[in-house]
């Protein structure tokens, strides 16, 4: 028999999660086949040391379900979920919409990792500006720099908060090093198009430390 999606659900072990199947069943969530990633020729939209993520609708609406894969050494996604719900507060991160113990229905995501998008000024701001409301509550999101958490697409999206805590913040700093100082190509071609002087936004990336005051990078990134 031909496997279908909810045929992932106890992934990596075999057989069908049946309790989970009607878990969503009775929410009325549709898992639907999607993505660049696949599992036994399945495709979703993402997968991780410890969850998937399946594209699926959820209210008339498209959502990114999460679900805890059987061998994560995680208990549940609750930190997750808690973290979420205080950054939803502040328009930070899919919004969530359901949360279960092994499983998280969430905002659909949509775009491009910023080292694959046109990066507009608009967009760096509103990076900035999340990743420093970030910092002021104290969240560590802890994946920022890699670039494939921070996606561009009708928003700006920060994505993920799976590894993220309290505990100090590194994010305006991480992105910052993400998108024009790291020794890549995009990030040298980011410099070039707004005239960035690295070590100039390395010194306001370092005041910054002291106090949190995202001006100094802010003219650093677009006074010329």
């Amino acid at each position: 028999m031909t496997p279908d999606v909810y045929d992932i659900l106890n992934y990596p072990e075999r057989g069908r999660n049946t309790a989970l199947e009607r878990t969503f069943k009775h929410l009325g969530v549709e898992l639907i086949p999607f993505g660049k990633n696949r599992i036994s020729g399945i495709p979703i939209l993402g997968k991780g040391w410890s969850s998937l993520v399946v594209y699926g609708i959820f209210d008339n609406r498209k959502v990114a379900v999460k679900i805890q894969r059987k061998d994560s050494h995680r208990i549940s996604l609750a930190r997750e979920a808690s973290i979420l719900r205080t950054t939803n507060d502040y328009g930070i991160g899919p919004l969530l919409y359901v949360e279960g113990n092994k499983f998280l229905v969430l905002e659909y995501a949509d775009g491009d990792p910023v080292g694959e998008s046109t990066m507009k000024k608009e967009h760096i701001l509103t990076f900035l500006e999340q990743c420093h409301q970030l910092d002021l509550l104290n969240i560590d999101h802890g994946q920022i720099q890699g670039g494939k958490h921070l996606l561009v697409g009708r928003k700006s999206w920060i994505i993920d908060f799976e590894k993220a805590g309290y505990r100090t913040p590194k994010n305006v700093t991480s992105l910052i090093s993400e998108l024009f100082l790291k020794k890549t190509v995009s990030a040298q071609r980011m410099c070039i198009h707004y005239g960035v002087d690295p070590e100039e936004l390395m010194d306001a990336a370092h005041n910054y430390k002291r106090d949190f005051d995202i001006g100094g990078i802010v003219n650093a990134v677009f006074s010329r």
